[in-house]
This record gives C-alpha cells, structure tokens and sequence, in this order.
C-alpha cells in the first residue's frame, strides 16, 4: 500500500517518514561526515547515508498516535539504556526487550504493508480531508464514505496487539553489553529471532550473556549473523573497519 500524502503543508505535523529502527540509535553510528556505510543486498552497492535516509524509513505506515504515544515511550526508555550504559544489574533489561520486540514488529509491517480495509454495512461520515486530519491530530479514528479505513489505523492497531502478545516471549530476558576489542560491529536491518542489537561501532547488546569483551573472532561471528539477519540492507560506521573473515 502507497502512502497517503497530508494536506499541503502538513499542518498537522504528521510524522511522515517512521523509522522501523530509530534514527537516534542508527546516528550512533555516524561518522565525523555525519552518514555511514549502507550496503544494498539487492544491488550490492554500498552507500553512505544519512541516518534520516529514507532506506531506514517506511512512509507513515501507520497512524499518529501509536507513533506519538506508545512508540514514543518505547523508543525513550530504549534511547536512555544506549546513551548511558549502566551495569548488568541496573540496567533495564525489560526496556531493551520492548524496543527489541517494536523493531521486529515494525520492521515486519515495513515489508508487508497492510491494504485499506473495507467494513461491510458501514459508511462513513462525509469528512473533508482537512477534518479527517483534525480527527487523526487528536488520536481518532475515522471511516470514509466508501466503510474504508485507512491501512495506518490498521497497522497501528496491529503493532499494539503484536506488542502484546509477543511480551510473554521476551520477558525474562537479560542483555549482557559486548564490548570489541578489535574491529567493529555491522548491524542488520532487523534481527527477527535474533536476541543481538550492535548499538554503537564498538558495543553491542546480546540476550543470555553477561557483559564481556569479545575478540576479533567473536567481531566476526557476530557480523556474519549480522549478514545473514538482513533482509534488504545492512549498515555500519565504516564497513572496512568491520570483519567478517
């Protein structure tokens, strides 16, 4: 499904480019040009990108609210553990594990994106466009003359009910912070089942671990997973700097 344009102007301010993996962690990553190392799987080229590229970004695929709401919380808590490594003991484990689970979920809808939905016996209510984009400002919902609701209510709603029912899987565990000692790590576009997330050139969280320094071999593996987890792209500070033999 295409992504529906706001009013010219976007008056509202609707967040139009969603990052499935945020733009704050993905800027860990920046070089002193302020972009890193993109590498394409399906045209093999390799790119420097700036984190706000759109290849780390569906086009408003879901609605405002859970974007601004429920997102917005999970992505602070997650942001508060990367900036501020704490010990293994203080560190809020449950917060990694949201942020793990919101990523996949998004990440899922980024690649299959829902179609409109059509409500039989229901019609909508005359809504201009601009009133429409008042209803969704405020956190509504709303249904268009034809019973459709647009895809992003939808995927919203999805993204809630997937958060809640994948919890139970995530909730008892515990992320030791691997530290390089020689090389650097690659990150995935998302990591599925996975329980790995690089968050910095040199650090990565690892579900079922204690913290650790890693060697190079270890670097190795690490970005060969890494590799192997990417679905259309995968990115780093500097690729060369990042071994995988």
């Amino acid at each position: 499904m295409t992504f529906e344009s706001p009013v010219k102007g976007n008056p509202h301010q609707f967040v139009i480019k969603q990052h499935f993996h945020t733009a704050h962690a993905i800027g860990k990553f920046h070089g002193d040009d302020q972009k890193l190392d993109v590498h394409n799987l399906m045209t093999g080229k390799t790119e420097r990108k700036h984190k706000r590229s759109n290849t780390f970004c569906a086009k408003r695929n879901w609605d405002q609210k859970v974007e601004v709401g429920i997102m917005a919380e999970i992505e602070n808590a997650f942001h508060a553990e990367i900036n501020n490594a704490k010990p293994f003991e203080s560190r809020n484990h449950s917060a990694i594990s949201e942020y793990f689970l919101l990523w996949r979920i998004r990440h899922h809808f980024h690649m299959s994106r829902m179609e409109d939905q059509a409500l039989i016996g229901v019609t909508g209510s005359g809504l201009t466009k601009e009133q429409e984009e008042v209803l969704e400002s405020k956190g509504a919902m709303f249904i268009r003359d034809d019973g459709v609701i647009p895809a992003r209510f939808m995927t919203g709603v999805q993204v809630i009910m997937q958060l809640d029912r994948q919890r139970a899987g995530v909730a008892d565990l515990e992320w030791g912070l691997l530290t390089s000692d020689e090389g650097e790590f690659l990150v995935a576009d998302c990591y599925n089942d996975l329980t790995f997330m690089p968050i910095s050139p040199k650090l990565a969280f690892c579900a079922g671990y204690n913290d650790m320094n890693i060697d190079r071999q270890g670097v190795v593996h690490a970005n060969i997973q890494s590799i192997e987890k990417s679905t259309e792209f995968y990115f780093a500070k500097e690729l060369s700097l990042c071994p995988i033999a």
